[in-house]
């Protein structure tokens, strides 16, 4: 058995008087928290002005924050370069696609290919790294804070220019190379030297697609190797401390997986209740899901992205949201019970440290409106109270160690870009895509990993890849190889890794398995949906459909088939309705031999080993099947919205 969970805290002592601090701590303590993240926002009450260090207001945090019985993770302060930092180097400052700057005084404004800068950002990292890398309280460490927040993963500044033509140098190595993979003989846009290129922005009409691909390859591995100057210094100043960085939600400016192949915890920041309103923006907003969990949050938007990071490493949630945060379009209050809900179902797909952002609520600046677990006035928030619930829950279960899924599904940062940049239509997202997909497998009980294209197949009996553009040669083969059955589409293998059309149509190398090729697409307005036929029925499908040419495979018997069957194959041919899909997936997790469960609306579920966690996000009280056979050891057979139950499965 796994140890229990654990939960922790977001603080900034610097916001507070150091009077406070003890006082703080224990309170933490009483609670049942464990860690406490600090300094990420620190630069400039460490180094007020150039080598003037003020370290003994963080010497003392430590030591306060330790001596009450807390584990520290400690940031490295680089998403917040101080003023006189930009005013010694100006250039510094990242350049936003319209070429305007990212002016001082807010955050994040630096540029990640600036090399006087990255030096900046070793020397701070290394006088942190070594004042605490061995100090017994400081227990893990977090780089910089949300890569990329604010749209600034990318940079169109002189530093990333040099640097891009670098980049396209050593992946290329001719021009003549360059020229064919961007197929740059269309509009005359060849190139006679690397340092003839510019960057893909401010062009009289869109860029080239595979010159912006290549773009964002570029500034996603300065991010990686930022990150990796960072790490390098902590590893050699304080050895056998894990060390993280918080991602986010419903992002993707740059590949997550290869940042963290160099960390040990994959962090992400969870807010569910403004996640919500940013989906309900994107490809096909579901009104009756906005209404009904407008105080809980997508039923599984938070399992995705604790599933997603949970197979890029050990699973922390950095930051929980506690309450309303300020800065959604619409902030409302989460409904009784949901933090612990939110609690609840990180745990159960696999987080070691749930922590809460933040432990009071500012007075001041940006986030003054974004709740804390402490009101301004230093009285409990409501969220407090389900935390300490939280955490006596876990400490009297033996949970278990999280096991491989039956199920994968194989999300791509490039597939991702390759679809935005495919310009066919504005209203295909992929992130959404995914989620009505993961969401329909959750619908009928299944517990799902997320993977990427270069993992590991074996073990799983049903792998899904929806809209994975880009198809290798050796993702074709391993499926092949795979004993599971596949379910693709719709739009897997529509681009060769140079963002070309393959020769043999899509879905490309994966063109025999599927036992068809696609021979049309028609990209539709999301509010104009047309009928295709899946099982015999008539079903809704919007925004995406394809037409395909059968090779080996068969096909509903109608004009407008939904679904392709090849062996062990399966092809959707378009984005169907949610309804139609939960059936889709009840058939192929059937063909896979797992057996699906008819849960009720917004019911969700997610099994450790025998251990079973069930989350209500809806409105209504619901039963737990009657397929699920048990004990119950939190709650009951009946949840009430924003409830939870955990069973212990006998078969």
């Amino acid at each position: 058995m796994a140890s229990f969970p654990a939960t922790g805290v977001c603080y900034y002592p610097e916001h507070w008087p150091q009077s406070q601090w003890a006082s703080d701590a224990k309170a933490m303590v009483d609670a049942g928290i464990s860690w406490v993240r600090i300094a990420e926002f620190s630069w400039a009450v460490i180094e007020p002005s150039p080598e003037e260090f003020n370290w003994q207001w963080l010497d003392d945090a430590v030591e306060t924050l330790g001596q009450a019985g807390l584990k520290l993770v400690m940031c490295t302060p680089t998403a917040t370069p101080p003023k006189w930092l930009v005013d010694q180097m100006p250039d510094m400052i990242a350049i936003d696609a319209d070429g305007n700057p990212r002016k001082f005084g807010s955050r994040r404004h630096y540029s990640f290919a600036h090399q006087g800068y990255r030096k900046e950002s070793q020397r701070i990292t290394k006088l942190i790294a070594d004042r605490y890398g061995n100090n017994p309280y400081v227990q893990a460490w977090q780089t910089d804070n949300e890569y990329g927040c604010h749209d600034t993963a990318v940079s169109y500044c002189a530093s990333a220019l040099n640097g891009f033509r670098r980049w396209l140098g050593q992946r290329y190595g001719h021009i003549d190379a360059l020229n064919q993979a961007w197929g740059n003989v269309f509009w005359s846009m060849n190139y006679r030297h690397f340092d003839d290129i510019d960057l893909p922005n401010l062009t009289v009409t869109e860029a080239n697609p595979a010159h912006a691909l290549d773009f964002m390859r570029y500034s996603s591995d300065e991010i990686k190797s930022f990150n990796l100057e960072q790490v390098e210094i902590i590893r050699a100043a304080s050895p056998e401390r894990p060390i993280s960085h918080n991602y986010m939600g419903m992002f993707n400016q740059f590949d997550h997986r290869i940042v963290a192949q160099d960390l040990d915890i994959a962090a992400w920041d969870s807010y569910p209740l403004g996640m919500l309103q940013n989906m309900q923006a994107a490809a096909r907003k579901d009104a009756k899901l906005e209404h009904d969990c407008l105080r809980t949050g997508d039923p599984d938007f938070q399992a995705f992205h604790h599933d997603l990071y949970r197979g890029m490493g050990r699973l922390w949630v950095m930051e929980q949201q506690p309450g309303p945060v300020n800065w959604a379009r619409h902030n409302v209050i989460p409904a009784p019970g949901a933090v612990r809900m939110w609690s609840w179902e990180a745990v159960a797909h696999g987080a070691e440290v749930v922590s809460y952002f933040r432990w009071r609520q500012s007075p001041f600046a940006q986030e003054q409106m974004h709740a804390g677990l402490k009101l301004r006035d230093d009285s409990d928030a409501p969220g407090l109270a389900e935390i300490k619930q939280f955490n006596r829950e876990i400490k009297n279960l033996d949970i278990p160690q999280n096991t491989q899924a039956p199920v994968a599904l194989i999300h791509d940062y490039t597939a991702d870009w390759m679809t935005m940049l495919d310009g066919q239509t504005e209203d295909f997202h992929y992130l959404r895509l995914l989620l009505d997909i993961y969401g329909a497998a959750r619908e009928n009980g299944a517990t799902v990993d997320v993977i990427g294209p270069d993992d590991n197949l074996d073990g799983y009996q049903l792998i899904l890849l929806p809209a994975l553009m880009h198809v290798s040669d050796d993702l074709a083969e391993r499926l092949e190889q795979s004993s599971a059955i596949i379910l693709a589409g719709p739009r897997t293998g529509a681009k060769t890794e140079d963002f070309q059309l393959p020769e043999n149509l899509a879905p490309g190398p994966l063109s025999s398995l599927i036992g068809a090729t696609i021979t049309r697409v028609d990209a539709m307005p999301r509010h104009l949906p047309v009928k295709m036929k899946w099982n015999g029925e008539d079903c809704e499908v919007s925004v995406w459909r394809e037409e395909a040419r059968l090779l080996s495979a068969t096909s509903d018997n109608s004009e407008n088939p939904l679904m392709t069957t090849s062996n062990k194959a399966r092809y959707l041919l378009g984005w169907a309705d949610q309804t139609t899909l939960k059936s889709v997936l009840k058939s192929a997790l059937e063909d896979a031999g797992l057996t699906p469960h008819d849960l009720p609306p917004y019911l969700r579920v997610r099994q450790r080993g025998k251990m079973a966690i069930f989350t209500n996000y809806g409105p209504l009280q619901v039963d737990i099947p009657e397929s699920y056979k048990g004990e119950v050891l939190i709650g009951d057979r009946k949840i009430d919205p924003a409830g939870v139950a955990v069973m212990t499965l006998t078969d």
